[in-house]
């Protein structure tokens, strides 16, 4: 008798951009309400597997089922509207725009679930007192709160985080990561990329680390020794 399918099933997937093929032949799951994590070192494939996930490669081979559905060949749109979000790499709000502003946005764009503004200003107190600020004169950290809540207020069912800690002070990493575990309370599976192996291993319940476009090791990061992640990721 075998279990529930995953959330999640990549399946020999490369992608590539134009001859170049920077994913491949890459197998990923992912369940409902686990927190998996992608490591590799820069241009190891880790932001394009995100990228082909969420329907943003130029060319794709393989398979991508979510939720038993195949959403190889749809939109970007039709797959968030599906309940795929993805928080990307460098934040990309419309700084002129007010924090409520970009908000609404995620709300825009996604499904309508359970999870409204009133529930990101509970769990956002600090976003509530800047409602009303353009997003452009926060720190770098308050941004970064931005950027997760408007994915949140998009309801996903699968939240793809890219390089959540790249060029924020190790406190206001901890904050973010801190709420990583309250989201996947709600049953949310969260696909999380980074190259800080230790952050990353420290709340995922498995992890595939990539080398070169292609898993060099998978595992739960209680099962795996250090120094053989420090091998696979570098490719010694």
């Amino acid at each position: 008798m075998t279990g529930p399918r995953p959330l999640l099933e990549v399946e020999a997937v490369s992608a590539f951009y134009g001859n170049f093929r920077a994913v491949d032949h890459v197998d990923v799951t992912v369940d409902a309400g686990e927190i998996v994590s992608i490591i590799g070192a820069n241009g190891a494939g880790k932001s394009t597997l995100l990228k082909a996930i969420i329907g943003q490669t130029e060319r794709l081979e393989g398979s991508i089922r979510f939720g038993g559905s195949n959403i190889v060949g749809r939109t970007t749109e039709a797959i968030v509207a599906s309940g795929i979000v993805l928080m990307p790499e460098g934040r990309r709000l419309f700084a002129s725009l007010t924090v409520e502003e970009n908000l609404r946005l995620g709300w825009n764009v996604g499904r309508r679930a359970g999870i409204g503004l009133s529930d990101i200003w509970r769990q956002f107190p600090m976003l509530h007192e800047r409602r009303r600020q353009q997003a452009g004169s926060l720190s770098g950290g308050q941004q970064q709160m931005v950027a997760l809540a408007r994915a949140l207020l998009a309801n996903p069912r699968l939240l793809l985080c890219d390089e959540i800690s790249l060029g924020l002070a190790p406190r206001i990493v901890n904050e973010i990561y801190a709420l990583i575990p309250d989201i996947r309370q709600r049953g949310i599976g969260i696909l999380v990329v980074e190259q800080d192996i230790e952050r990353s291993l420290s709340i995922a319940d498995r992890f595939y680390c990539l080398l070169e476009g292609k898993i060099s090791l998978a595992g739960r990061p209680d099962e795996v020794s250090r120094d053989l992640v420090i091998e696979r990721y570098f490719g010694g």
